[in-house]
């Protein structure tokens, strides 16, 4: 393939990207709004120093995801940090236009240099799941403190929910426990053994290699969580900071199971979770919904823009062996 043929792919995807960030700025319009009414209160002297705390962590917060997928891509690939920085952010940009997470593994494979591209494939999907597992065990956790302060009805429904995060809690363990026998398990049929050049790399990560992968996933949950709660804080969320704990567990599982949605419902979703729960507990609607935004434009949208110029720095074809 030329070039030529390949720069104006690159730029065609880049300019799809461009209007879709464009149309979901438009379709949200409405939340400047909300933001508009409580605007002098983001320059209060605490409130600005609260806000460059949230800017500053969220570079911090992708830096996380970079580390941890330069750790998982090393058994396909040896890259650098800077790689794998450029990767997730190219990733959530090609996600605002796939369902199901596809983009993001569109955008760390291309970053790779190697032809033997696709076996990271299994690479990406253990570092998602290690980090919709965190969002599962903190998420289970605050929805279970949830259900005992709240009593949502109807509550046959709610527990029935909890135990079904549970039971996910316990497989996702079991499962992470065997990854060293997927080989034996992939060589049972013709169709598994069809998956294993994809899914063949999960059996080279060591137990001792998925904790240290799993302390990563919680440190970044960590942080996009303080984010939360002092955005929170900024739009005078009056609540108790172990509500504000809980809400934040529970915005974010909900958003993690309903990752059929790409990143352009991502906001909707937030936004919802928020105000539902937030709700039980008398804080100000406005309030919450923009400090939903806020995080989101924060933490999600401007990653996009930066994620959508490395585009155009994207290599289609394989340069290494």
């Amino acid at each position: 393939m030329s070039s030529r043929v390949l720069w104006w792919i690159k730029t065609i995807i880049f300019l799809i990207v461009v209007l879709l960030l464009y149309r979901l700025i438009q379709s949200k319009i409405e939340h400047f709004d909300e933001i508009e009414q409580r605007f002098k209160i983001l320059f209060l002297p605490k409130n600005i120093f609260l806000l460059g705390i949230i800017f500053l962590l969220t570079p911090i917060n992708w830096a996380f995801e970079a580390w941890k997928w330069r750790k998982l891509a090393s058994k396909v690939e040896k890259i650098s940090f800077v790689e794998a920085y450029k990767g997730v952010l190219i990733g959530l940009a090609f996600s605002t236009a796939t369902p199901m997470m596809i983009g993001d593994y569109a955008g760390k494979i291309l970053m790779l240099k190697t032809d033997k591209r696709l076996q990271s494939i299994g690479a990406i999907l253990l570092g998602n799941s290690l980090q919709m597992y965190v969002s599962l065990l903190f998420g289970t956790i605050s929805y279970l403190f949830f259900v005992i302060w709240a009593n949502p009805k109807p509550l046959f429904l709610h527990i029935f929910i909890i135990i079904l995060l549970m039971t996910c809690l316990i497989f996702g363990f079991f499962l992470s426990l065997n990854l060293p026998n997927l080989k034996e398990f992939l060589s049972r049929n013709k169709f598994f053994e069809y998956l294993r050049k994809y899914l063949g790399v999960l059996e080279n990560y060591t137990l001792l290699e998925l904790k240290k992968l799993f302390i990563i996933a919680i440190s970044r949950y960590v942080i996009f969580s303080i984010q939360f709660i002092l955005m929170l804080k900024v739009f005078q969320v009056n609540v108790p900071i172990y509500v504000l704990l809980v809400g934040v567990g529970i915005i974010f599982l909900t958003k993690t199971l309903i990752s059929i949605l790409n990143a352009l419902g991502d906001l909707s979703i937030r936004e919802l979770t928020s105000i539902y729960y937030f709700g039980f507990f008398g804080a100000n609607f406005i309030a919450v919904s923009s400090a939903t935004f806020m995080i989101w434009l924060v933490n999600i949208l401007l990653p996009i823009i930066i994620g959508s110029v490395f585009i155009l720095q994207l290599k289609f074809t394989p340069t290494r062996n």
